[in-house]
């Protein structure tokens, strides 16, 4: 799989730039491992914006300091072999595999910052102490 591929599959539907890399948008940030033009555009009811690409429990980014739900997301995408290092400051908090794919909600405390981290055959033994998703996601909205 190419990085183009992962972002047109978890980041790409649902944009308000386009629906895959040929938008005219997209714009592949190496460090973020991420497209940064990436806009979310999907709601769901008033004030629930999701990402479309991401499953239950991983596609909602939060709200900002006033409450206001936030319009774009930190979502990093690793080709197979890569990964985060997770650790005492990047905490992976839960995670779920699906279709090849591990999910995984990561955070950092000293940062205040979150991340939604999608691993190509990436599997909940790189993430021992994460919630495994799968055991609560019926209870999931």
């Amino acid at each position: 799989m190419k990085i183009e591929d992962m972002i047109e599959e978890f980041q790409c539907p649902g944009c308000v730039g386009g629906s895959d890399t040929s938008c005219g948008r997209y714009e592949y940030n190496e460090s973020e491992l991420r497209c940064v033009s990436h806009v979310l555009g999907t709601h769901i009811g008033f004030g629930n914006i999701v990402a479309l690409g991401l499953p239950k429990g991983f596609n909602k980014p939060g709200h900002d300091i006033d409450g206001k739900a936030m319009s774009k997301m930190r979502i990093r995408l690793y080709l197979k072999g890569d990964s985060p290092l997770w650790d005492k400051l990047n905490v992976p908090i839960w995670a779920m595999e699906k279709d090849g794919f591990l999910f995984v909600r990561t955070y950092l405390p000293r940062l205040n910052v979150g991340y939604v981290d999608v691993l190509e055959g990436g599997t909940l033994s790189m993430v021992p102490e994460a919630l495994n998703v799968n055991t609560i996601l019926p209870g999931i909205d």
